[in-house]
């Protein structure tokens, strides 16, 4: 994260998200994060944040890694990918770059389509993400 005197910290905005995120959910449903490389990068990060500030991640927060996904397209479809990153499957897919790549925005755009056609492909309701999710609390285990 930014570390400057005029960016919040994360404390004060982790209860902030849990609040917005809560009065969306819909009651006694999963909240679905998506996030490529998930597993291995970006959730570790939330639980080293959220345990930080000693703020409390919900239970019913799920995580759905697109990486994994991605690489069961390279097996079905042999190797008609280059590979199994971001900007690549962008690229196999033709989503228009919208900002510039790794940037959050733009890398949030990018994934959204990738989702879809990641689903598409695998034949993947989001019955079928949400078995392919996992906790945060899995994490410990790996």
């Amino acid at each position: 994260m930014v570390n400057r005197p005029d960016v919040p910290r994360w404390k004060d905005l982790a209860p902030i998200l849990i609040r917005y995120i809560k009065s969306r959910q819909k009651a006694g449903g999963p909240v679905i994060w998506v996030a490529h490389n998930g597993r291995r990068f970006d959730v570790r990060f939330l639980v080293k944040e959220f345990n930080r500030c000693s703020v409390e991640m919900p239970s019913d927060w799920v995580f759905v890694d697109t990486l994994p996904l991605a690489r069961e397209v390279m097996k079905l479809n042999g190797s008609n990918l280059v590979d199994s990153k971001l900007n690549s499957l962008r690229e196999h897919y033709g989503i228009p770059l919208m900002g510039s790549a790794h940037r959050a925005m733009s890398d949030v755009n990018t994934l959204a389509f990738v989702l879809q056609k990641l689903s598409f492909e695998l034949k993947l309701p989001v019955s079928g993400l949400l078995e392919k999710s996992f906790k945060a609390s899995d994490l410990i285990q790996d």
